[in-house]
């Protein structure tokens, strides 16, 4: 036993680590209690010697805990003075925030936040049409051939304005038939004199009928001369849409020439849902939008709504006459159609521009707390109506960003401040 005593005590006193040591220490007074006897005064000896040596590094230690322990109290303390007292904030109030100069600031505005009510928008997909009382379509009146065409399709023209000239056998013959019954209706008061004034009136109208015109029919009364060529003007200012004639081609009686639209004003077929239809009525206002003109809209009202709902689409027809001074809009254009109508209860409504994604996906918006300086805010988007959206998570009163937040979420990401809040 004394030898195991003593080679423990040997090889506890060889090891660098203490802990080790004592362990073994421990085990040597269970099986010997006498040991703790006999080694107490070397062992008090070596551990007066040793506390001398180990002093300044457990005083070094010491030290070096209490540094950390300051450096994370002040860092503490910091955090509740930037975030308020134990780092909480208000409701409406996001971690960071952003403050700008004032030339910065310049394109930014803010309005305070108050209930409206918004008027609801029905929107439809449309069709853009010809408006029927502008358009008119030239056909041949008789029988001929096409001498010379002067005008195509695209083209602008003129009340008026001739666009062809056809040979027609038939024109000439009543040419020359009215100019007999008007040189005899003018021989006196015989008997021929009187009939040929009776049939004086349908040989003009026959005449009108294949296109002269009052004034070119006065001079074949007065001057006696026919018009070798039967001639095709325009009956209104618009655009030739579509042309069915050139030089030396036959044409037939009835046969379309011509088809001339004025474009100042379309129509817009625009196609309602049953849900849909009984909040329309005649006479209110529409705005289209087209994908060719994105961010232009063209206004005009409803002038009818269909007799007969769709049986395969379940939708009813709509027609609305909409300004087209520009002629922008052209007929077989798609276009999508909104409708105001009555405002609801007051709701807290911004542009849909104010309202922004967050890093994490949250709607959000800028709150002007101080001039120049900005706060996100989490919010809640219930709707959006028209270009507005109506928004829940900010108090009335609030100076909103309407104009410009995109500038501010970019300003406050260059900060690398957390815009979402937790």
């Amino acid at each position: 036993m004394n030898s195991f005593r003593n080679h423990n005590m040997k090889f506890a006193k060889n090891l660098s680590t203490p802990l080790v040591a004592g362990l073994l220490l421990l085990l040597a007074l269970a099986i010997d209690p006498l040991y703790a006897t006999e080694t107490r005064g070397h062992d008090h000896k070596e551990a007066s010697g040793q506390g001398h040596e180990e002093a300044p590094a457990k005083k070094e230690a010491l030290e070096k805990s209490s540094s950390e322990t300051k450096h994370k109290k002040e860092s503490t303390a910091d955090h509740k003075d930037e975030h308020g007292q134990g780092g909480g904030h208000d409701e409406q109030e996001e971690e960071g925030g952003v403050t700008l100069k004032k030339e910065q600031t310049r394109d930014i505005i803010s309005q305070a936040l108050a209930p409206k009510a918004l008027a609801e928008i029905i929107q439809a997909p449309a069709e853009i049409d010809f408006n029927e009382q502008t358009r008119a379509v030239l056909t041949a009146r008789s029988e001929g051939w096409a001498e010379k065409v002067s005008v195509y399709a695209n083209a602008k023209v003129k009340k008026g304005q001739l666009l062809a000239t056809i040979y027609s056998p038939e024109f000439l013959s009543a040419q020359h038939e009215y100019m007999l019954i008007h040189k005899r209706s003018q021989s006196g008061d015989t008997a021929a004199a009187k009939e040929s004034r009776s049939l004086l009136v349908d040989a003009k109208q026959r005449l009108k009928i294949l296109g002269l015109a009052e004034e070119e029919i006065w001079q074949l009364a007065h001057r006696g001369k026919s018009l070798p060529f039967q001639h095709l003007h325009s009956p209104i200012d618009g655009t030739v849409i579509d042309h069915k004639l050139n030089a030396g081609e036959t044409v037939q009686p009835g046969q379309s020439l011509y088809v001339i639209a004025n474009l100042k004003t379309v129509w817009a077929s625009v196609a309602l849902t049953e849900n849909q239809l009984g909040k329309v009525q005649s006479g209110q206002v529409v705005s289209l939008t087209v994908k060719a003109y994105p961010g232009q809209r063209f206004s005009g009202k409803v002038i009818s709504i269909g007799a007969n709902m769709d049986e395969i689409t379940r939708t009813v027809k709509l027609r609305a006459l909409v300004d087209n001074p520009k002629q922008l809009l052209k007929p077989g254009m798609f276009a999508t159609a909104r409708i105001e109508i009555a405002g609801g209860p007051p709701v807290l409504a911004i542009p849909e521009d104010a309202v922004l994604r967050s890093p994490d996906g949250d709607w959000v918006v800028f709150i002007e707390d101080k001039p120049g300086r900005f706060k996100p805010v989490e919010v809640k988007v219930t709707k959006t109506i028209g270009d507005m959206m109506v928004i829940e998570g900010v108090r009335p009163g609030a100076k909103v960003v309407v104009q410009g937040a995109f500038f501010v979420q970019s300003e406050l990401a260059k900060g690398g401040f957390d815009i979402h809040n937790h």
